[in-house]
This record gives structure tokens, C-alpha cells and sequence, in this order.
């Protein structure tokens, strides 16, 4: 987001070429500890907000229809939210990157940045399941032939808030 900012590389760059020395950079360190302080308590709080505004109604309710569909006591199926993710479409030339085409204006072709291991979905949640309710996402594949698993399925798509879109993984419970 806009607020991840690296100051040390900040300072780094915003001094000119010719001030660009050992001491005054390492000066300039020191006097960015407090600016840092704040930053690093600032994305600490933020994670614990959004940690908070992670868990919310649906997400509880989500959690329990499937957890009572089962009789599980200790809530072995449990809902996240993925992390954020950062990916950068341009590079510098020296990164050493794929090229990625770029259309002018005058052409009139839209411009489309991808890369080959960009993806169109992503998800809003995500619902984990221990591998002794189905072994396998694969309906073949799975020692219970994919019935729990449909069965989670359609709870999940019953009580999901609208236009959300969830994905499955299998952990293993101990």
C-alpha cells in the first residue's frame, strides 16, 4: 500500500549524489530512529486493526455452521484471510527481468502489464480443513470419495456473503 515506505532507502536517494558519503549518510540514519519507531509501532497497530476487522459476523458464523455440520468442538475448521500481495509489474533494467510489452497512447491498445505467473483470482478467504474430513480436493483422489468435501462446499456456499470468493486447504490435525 502507500504507506510501506523503506526510509533508510528514502534517505539514501534523496541525497544528492555528491553528499552521498559514509558519515552523512550514517548521520542521517541516526536521526530517522524516532521516524522509524513510529513507523514500525504505526504497521504493527495496523495489523492487529485488521486482524480485528478480519474477524467479523459472517466469518463466525461461517466458521461455526461448518464446524456443527461435523460436531467439532475445538474449531478444526477455521477461516484466514490472505496476505497481501505485492507484486510489481515494472522493473528496472537492472533487475534483469522479462520484458513486458507497453503500447503507446496513438496505438489504441489498451495497456496490459502482466507477467507469467500473474493471476486474474484471487480469493477473499480462506477455509481450512483437517485432511481427516477429506484427504484430497480431487473427488477421485479422496479416501471418502468427495462427500465431506461437497458437503463443506455447500454450506460454505449457502452462508458466504455475496461476491466473496473462497478458497479450500487441507491441513493436518494433530
Amino acid at each position: 500500500m502507500w504507506y510501506r515506505v523503506d526510509f533508510n532507502r528514502f534517505i539514501y536517494y534523496m541525497l544528492p549524489p555528491i553528499l552521498r558519503s559514509n558519515v552523512l549518510v550514517a548521520l542521517l540514519h541516526v536521526l530517522i530512529v524516532p521516524l522509524l519507531y513510529l513507523y514500525n509501532r504505526f504497521t504493527a497497530n495496523k495489523a492487529l486493526i485488521d486482524n480485528r476487522l478480519n474477524i467479523s459476523g459472517n466469518v463466525q458464523y461461517l466458521q461455526k455452521a461448518l464446524n456443527d455440520a461435523f460436531y467439532l468442538e475445538h474449531n478444526q475448521i477455521f477461516i484466514s484471510t490472505p496476505e497481501e500481495q505485492f507484486k510489481r509489474n515494472l522493473f528496472l533494467k537492472k533487475e534483469s527481468q522479462p520484458d513486458v510489452p507497453c503500447y503507446m497512447k496513438s496505438e489504441n491498445t489498451p495497456l496490459f502489464v502482466w507477467l507469467s505467473n500473474d493471476s486474474v483470482v484471487e480469493y477473499n478467504f480462506i477455509v481450512h480443513i483437517p485432511t481427516y474430513l477429506c484427504t484430497s480436493l480431487n473427488t477421485e483422489d479422496d479416501e471418502y470419495h468427495g462427500v465431506y468435501l461437497q458437503k463443506i462446499k455447500d454450506i460454505i456456499n449457502q452462508y458466504k456473503p455475496a461476491g466473496r470468493m473462497y478458497d479450500i486447504e487441507l491441513y493436518d490435525y494433530e
